[in-house]
Protein backbone atom coordinates (compact mmCIF):
# COMPACT_ATOMS: atom_id res chain seq x y z
CA UNK A 1 0.00 0.00 0.00
CA UNK A 2 2.81 2.52 0.81
CA UNK A 3 4.43 2.00 -2.66
CA UNK A 4 1.60 3.04 -4.81
CA UNK A 5 0.95 5.44 -2.48
CA UNK A 6 4.36 7.16 -3.18
CA UNK A 7 3.93 6.97 -6.81
CA UNK A 8 0.90 8.99 -6.97
CA UNK A 9 1.89 11.38 -4.27
CA UNK A 10 4.92 11.82 -6.27
CA UNK A 11 2.89 11.86 -9.45
CA UNK A 12 0.74 14.61 -8.02
CA UNK A 13 3.85 16.69 -6.70
CA UNK A 14 5.11 16.51 -9.86
CA UNK A 15 2.23 17.92 -11.44
CA UNK A 16 2.08 21.09 -8.88
CA UNK A 17 5.79 21.50 -9.94
CA UNK A 18 5.20 21.76 -13.71
CA UNK A 19 2.35 24.04 -13.66
CA UNK A 20 4.90 26.40 -11.50
CA UNK A 21 7.28 26.29 -13.76
CA UNK A 22 5.74 26.57 -16.83
CA UNK A 23 2.44 28.53 -16.03
CA UNK A 24 -0.47 29.05 -18.59
CA UNK A 25 1.97 27.23 -21.11
CA UNK A 26 1.61 24.22 -19.15
CA UNK A 27 -2.40 24.24 -20.01
CA UNK A 28 -1.94 25.19 -23.55
CA UNK A 29 -1.67 21.42 -24.19
CA UNK A 30 -3.67 20.14 -21.43
CA UNK A 31 -6.30 18.23 -24.26
CA UNK A 32 -3.65 16.20 -25.58
CA UNK A 33 -2.82 15.14 -22.08
CA UNK A 34 -6.08 14.65 -21.00
CA UNK A 35 -7.21 12.57 -24.57
CA UNK A 36 -4.26 10.45 -23.93
CA UNK A 37 -5.04 9.38 -20.69
CA UNK A 38 -8.64 9.39 -20.58
CA UNK A 39 -8.26 6.73 -24.04
CA UNK A 40 -5.34 4.39 -22.27
CA UNK A 41 -8.28 4.56 -19.17
CA UNK A 42 -11.22 3.70 -21.02
CA UNK A 43 -8.46 0.48 -22.89
CA UNK A 44 -7.63 -0.24 -19.41
CA UNK A 45 -11.04 -0.09 -18.21
CA UNK A 46 -12.56 -3.01 -20.97
CA UNK A 47 -9.51 -4.47 -21.40
CA UNK A 48 -8.14 -5.49 -17.96
CA UNK A 49 -10.85 -4.16 -15.16
CA UNK A 50 -14.22 -5.20 -17.02
CA UNK A 51 -13.20 -8.44 -17.53
CA UNK A 52 -11.68 -9.73 -14.21
CA UNK A 53 -14.79 -7.64 -12.44
CA UNK A 54 -17.40 -9.49 -14.60
CA UNK A 55 -16.02 -12.82 -14.39
CA UNK A 56 -16.31 -12.93 -10.69
CA UNK A 57 -19.48 -10.74 -9.64
CA UNK A 58 -22.15 -11.32 -11.56
CA UNK A 59 -23.97 -8.24 -10.44
CA UNK A 60 -20.92 -6.22 -11.47
CA UNK A 61 -22.83 -3.78 -13.89
CA UNK A 62 -24.81 -2.60 -11.28
CA UNK A 63 -21.75 -1.05 -9.57
CA UNK A 64 -20.46 -0.09 -12.71
CA UNK A 65 -23.38 2.44 -13.30
CA UNK A 66 -23.42 3.28 -9.35
CA UNK A 67 -19.73 4.34 -9.97
CA UNK A 68 -20.75 6.12 -13.26
CA UNK A 69 -23.51 7.51 -10.82
CA UNK A 70 -21.25 8.87 -8.08
CA UNK A 71 -18.81 10.18 -10.38
CA UNK A 72 -21.83 12.36 -11.54
CA UNK A 73 -22.08 13.97 -8.87
CA UNK A 74 -19.10 14.12 -7.82
CA UNK A 75 -18.19 16.31 -10.69
CA UNK A 76 -20.68 18.38 -10.24
CA UNK A 77 -19.53 19.05 -6.88
CA UNK A 78 -15.60 19.64 -8.24
CA UNK A 79 -16.54 21.83 -11.12
CA UNK A 80 -15.01 19.74 -13.60
CA UNK A 81 -11.53 19.56 -12.67
CA UNK A 82 -11.30 15.93 -12.83
CA UNK A 83 -11.41 16.64 -16.25
CA UNK A 84 -8.94 19.97 -16.97
CA UNK A 85 -11.95 22.51 -15.97
CA UNK A 86 -11.41 25.28 -13.80
CA UNK A 87 -13.37 28.14 -13.72
CA UNK A 88 -11.85 31.96 -13.34
CA UNK A 89 -12.96 33.63 -10.65
CA UNK A 90 -13.88 37.17 -10.34
CA UNK A 91 -11.33 39.80 -9.41
CA UNK A 92 -12.43 42.12 -6.52
CA UNK A 93 -11.47 43.23 -3.31
CA UNK A 94 -11.74 40.10 -1.58
CA UNK A 95 -8.54 39.52 -3.87
CA UNK A 96 -6.22 42.09 -2.15
CA UNK A 97 -7.69 41.11 1.21
CA UNK A 98 -5.25 38.53 3.25
CA UNK A 99 -5.73 34.46 2.07
CA UNK A 100 -7.82 32.72 4.95
CA UNK A 101 -8.55 29.13 4.19
CA UNK A 102 -12.44 29.53 4.15
CA UNK A 103 -11.89 31.51 0.74
CA UNK A 104 -10.72 27.68 -0.62
CA UNK A 105 -13.59 26.02 -2.00
CA UNK A 106 -14.17 23.26 -0.52
CA UNK A 107 -16.79 21.27 -1.89
CA UNK A 108 -14.28 21.05 -4.72
CA UNK A 109 -11.69 19.98 -2.67
CA UNK A 110 -13.20 17.71 -0.67
CA UNK A 111 -15.34 16.29 -4.42
CA UNK A 112 -11.82 15.38 -5.79
CA UNK A 113 -10.15 14.21 -2.57
CA UNK A 114 -13.27 11.62 -2.45
CA UNK A 115 -13.23 11.00 -6.10
CA UNK A 116 -9.17 10.17 -6.01
CA UNK A 117 -9.60 7.76 -2.94
CA UNK A 118 -12.48 6.04 -4.61
CA UNK A 119 -10.48 5.04 -7.82
CA UNK A 120 -7.47 4.16 -5.77
CA UNK A 121 -8.88 1.43 -3.67
CA UNK A 122 -8.49 -1.71 -5.66
CA UNK A 123 -4.57 -0.74 -6.34
CA UNK A 124 -3.69 -3.54 -4.54
CA UNK A 125 -4.66 -7.11 -6.58
CA UNK A 126 -6.08 -9.57 -3.69
CA UNK A 127 -6.06 -12.44 -5.85
CA UNK A 128 -2.41 -12.52 -4.51
CA UNK A 129 -2.98 -13.65 -1.33
CA UNK A 130 -1.32 -16.05 1.13
CA UNK A 131 -3.74 -18.71 2.91
CA UNK A 132 -4.92 -16.65 5.28
CA UNK A 133 -5.98 -13.74 3.13
CA UNK A 134 -3.60 -11.15 4.52
CA UNK A 135 -0.91 -8.85 1.91
CA UNK A 136 2.70 -9.89 2.29
CA UNK A 137 4.10 -6.15 3.38
CA UNK A 138 3.29 -2.70 3.11
CA UNK A 139 6.04 -2.35 0.02
CA UNK A 140 5.38 -5.77 -1.97
CA UNK A 141 5.46 -4.29 -5.40
CA UNK A 142 4.02 -7.70 -7.09
CA UNK A 143 0.60 -7.15 -5.42
CA UNK A 144 -0.15 -3.85 -7.32
CA UNK A 145 -2.73 -3.55 -10.01
CA UNK A 146 -0.18 -2.00 -12.55
CA UNK A 147 -2.57 -1.60 -14.72
CA UNK A 148 -5.11 0.61 -12.97
CA UNK A 149 -2.18 2.61 -11.34
CA UNK A 150 -0.61 3.25 -14.44
CA UNK A 151 -4.30 4.90 -15.76
CA UNK A 152 -4.46 6.99 -12.31
CA UNK A 153 -1.04 8.52 -13.12
CA UNK A 154 -2.31 9.40 -15.84
CA UNK A 155 -5.31 11.00 -14.70
CA UNK A 156 -3.64 12.51 -11.39
CA UNK A 157 -0.59 14.76 -13.43
CA UNK A 158 -3.22 16.77 -15.12
CA UNK A 159 -5.24 16.90 -12.49
CA UNK A 160 -2.25 18.08 -9.95
CA UNK A 161 -1.66 20.90 -12.59
CA UNK A 162 -5.58 21.94 -13.28
CA UNK A 163 -5.62 21.85 -9.37
CA UNK A 164 -2.55 24.12 -8.56
CA UNK A 165 -3.35 26.24 -11.12
CA UNK A 166 -6.46 26.81 -9.80
CA UNK A 167 -5.57 27.63 -6.34
CA UNK A 168 -2.44 30.40 -7.13
CA UNK A 169 -5.36 31.82 -9.94
CA UNK A 170 -7.60 32.40 -6.42
CA UNK A 171 -4.68 33.62 -4.80
CA UNK A 172 -3.75 30.64 -2.27
CA UNK A 173 -0.42 31.69 -0.90
CA UNK A 174 1.90 29.09 -2.55
CA UNK A 175 2.69 27.28 0.47
CA UNK A 176 -0.69 27.18 1.55
CA UNK A 177 -1.10 25.62 -2.24
CA UNK A 178 1.61 22.95 -1.27
CA UNK A 179 -0.09 21.49 1.28
CA UNK A 180 -3.62 21.45 -0.26
CA UNK A 181 -1.89 19.15 -3.00
CA UNK A 182 0.10 17.14 -0.53
CA UNK A 183 -3.51 16.37 0.96
CA UNK A 184 -4.81 15.63 -2.27
CA UNK A 185 -1.90 13.48 -3.32
CA UNK A 186 -2.07 11.48 0.20
CA UNK A 187 -6.21 10.55 -0.72
CA UNK A 188 -5.03 7.23 -2.23
CA UNK A 189 -3.68 6.18 0.70
CA UNK A 190 -7.12 6.75 2.49
CA UNK A 191 -8.87 4.83 -0.14
CA UNK A 192 -6.58 1.57 -0.44
CA UNK A 193 -6.60 1.56 3.61
CA UNK A 194 -9.97 1.80 3.45
CA UNK A 195 -10.71 -1.22 1.16
CA UNK A 196 -7.96 -3.05 3.50
CA UNK A 197 -10.23 -2.63 5.97
CA UNK A 198 -13.02 -3.85 4.34
CA UNK A 199 -12.08 -7.41 3.07
CA UNK A 200 -9.66 -8.11 6.18
CA UNK A 201 -11.47 -10.66 7.67
CA UNK A 202 -13.45 -11.87 4.98
CA UNK A 203 -13.47 -15.61 3.70
CA UNK A 204 -11.48 -15.80 0.64
CA UNK A 205 -14.70 -16.05 -1.62
CA UNK A 206 -16.27 -13.21 -0.30
CA UNK A 207 -13.08 -11.19 -0.51
CA UNK A 208 -12.90 -11.99 -4.65
CA UNK A 209 -16.45 -10.86 -4.95
CA UNK A 210 -15.81 -7.78 -3.22
CA UNK A 211 -12.77 -6.69 -4.95
CA UNK A 212 -14.57 -7.36 -8.38
CA UNK A 213 -17.49 -5.24 -7.15
CA UNK A 214 -15.12 -2.38 -6.34
CA UNK A 215 -13.34 -2.81 -9.30
CA UNK A 216 -16.80 -2.36 -11.43
CA UNK A 217 -17.63 0.83 -9.00
CA UNK A 218 -14.04 2.53 -10.24
CA UNK A 219 -15.12 0.89 -13.72
CA UNK A 220 -18.05 3.27 -13.89
CA UNK A 221 -16.06 6.03 -12.37
CA UNK A 222 -13.15 6.05 -14.61
CA UNK A 223 -15.09 5.80 -17.44
CA UNK A 224 -17.33 8.92 -16.87
CA UNK A 225 -14.07 10.44 -16.68
CA UNK A 226 -12.80 9.33 -19.66
CA UNK A 227 -15.19 9.63 -22.00
CA UNK A 228 -16.32 12.98 -20.33
CA UNK A 229 -12.91 13.69 -21.66
CA UNK A 230 -12.52 12.32 -25.10
CA UNK A 231 -16.24 13.49 -26.44
CA UNK A 232 -15.87 16.65 -25.33
CA UNK A 233 -17.20 19.23 -27.92
CA UNK A 234 -14.72 21.54 -29.43
CA UNK A 235 -15.58 24.92 -30.06
CA UNK A 236 -18.11 24.86 -33.41
CA UNK A 237 -17.54 21.21 -33.01
CA UNK A 238 -14.24 21.06 -35.36
CA UNK A 239 -12.41 17.89 -35.93
CA UNK A 240 -8.78 18.11 -33.95
CA UNK A 241 -6.56 16.13 -35.49
CA UNK A 242 -4.03 16.29 -32.74
CA UNK A 243 -6.95 15.22 -30.28
CA UNK A 244 -7.67 12.33 -32.35
CA UNK A 245 -4.18 11.19 -33.02
CA UNK A 246 -3.47 11.34 -28.98
CA UNK A 247 -6.27 9.60 -28.01
CA UNK A 248 -5.50 6.71 -31.04
CA UNK A 249 -2.23 6.73 -29.15
CA UNK A 250 -3.70 6.13 -26.33
CA UNK A 251 -5.91 3.11 -27.34
CA UNK A 252 -3.23 1.70 -28.98
CA UNK A 253 -0.73 1.84 -26.01
CA UNK A 254 -3.93 0.28 -23.75
CA UNK A 255 -4.28 -2.31 -26.56
CA UNK A 256 -0.71 -3.48 -26.05
CA UNK A 257 -0.53 -3.70 -22.65
CA UNK A 258 -3.70 -5.81 -22.19
CA UNK A 259 -4.27 -7.73 -25.18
Amino acid sequence: MIAPSLILLITTMLGGMVFVLLGQRGLDNMGLVLSFGGSFIIGMCFLHLVPESFGVAKHAGLFVLAGFLIQGLLEYLSQGIEHGHFHMHEHGDACQQSFSWGRLPWAALVSLGLHSALESMPIIDHSHHDHHGHAHGLFTLDMMDWGLLTGLVLHKFPVAMVLMAMMLEQHVPKRSAWLVLALFGATPMLGMGMFEVLIHHMPNLDMATTSACIQALVVGILLHIGTTVLFEAEADHRFNLRKFLATCTGLIISILAFS
